[in-house]
Parts: C-alpha cells; structure tokens; sequence
C-alpha cells in the first residue's frame, strides 16, 4: 500500500480478516495447548481435530484442504503430547504466538490502509 494512494477496499477487507483470523485462530491454539494437559480432555480434543480434518480434505475447496491439514497436523500433536509432553507443547505455542504475530501484522495493515481510505 502506498503512502499517497487510497489503498484498494478488497485489499483492505483481505488484511482485516486476515488479522482476525489469524489472532482468534492464534488464541485457539494456546488454549489448545493449555487444556491438553488435561488427562482425558487432550485426547478428546486430539482425535476431534483429527476427524474434522479428514472431513476438511473431503472439501473441494483449497481452502478446506489447507484447513483440514493443518487441522490434522494439531490433532496429531494433541495425541503426541501424551508421549512428548515438552516437544510438543512447545511447537504449539510457538504456532500459536506466530499467528498472532501474523494477525497483529495484518491488523496493522488493516488500519493503515482505513486511515489511507479516509
């Protein structure tokens, strides 16, 4: 976005969900790796996620593919976490602070590009 132009409403839009988005899914994951830490709970959570991500790669969409992927690639951690408690937990919330970083970033856009708008 340049500094002297009104930024593009779709870009605009794009980067506001983005950093929604990002940041909510962002919170899921630390909360997700809190409650996995529960006895019964993480395995629960684990093999929940593992089903709707086989139901996302069902989708026809690229983007359910993607969601149900990575919605796999967590329940696999979730259910690894039993084994390798501190490796795991670690990956979650590093995924977990990088995506609020990305939504933070986007966010920012997001009102640059309002204030470049008005």
């Amino acid at each position: 976005m340049g500094d002297y132009y009104p930024a593009d409403a779709g870009e605009v839009r794009k980067n506001g969900m983005r950093g929604v988005m990002s940041t909510g899914a962002g919170v899921a994951m630390l909360l997700f790796n809190t409650l996995l830490h529960l006895p019964v709970v993480g395995w629960i959570l684990g093999g929940g996620l593992i089903a709707l991500g086989i139901m996302g790669l069902a989708g026809k969409a690229r983007t359910d593919k993607m969601t149900g992927t990575i919605l796999i690639g967590a329940g696999v951690l979730g259910l690894g976490s039993f084994l390798l408690k501190g490796l795991t937990s670690f990956f979650l919330g590093l995924a977990g602070i990088g995506l609020i970083g990305f939504g933070a970033f986007n966010l920012i856009k997001f009102v640059k590009g309002l204030k470049s708008r008005s």
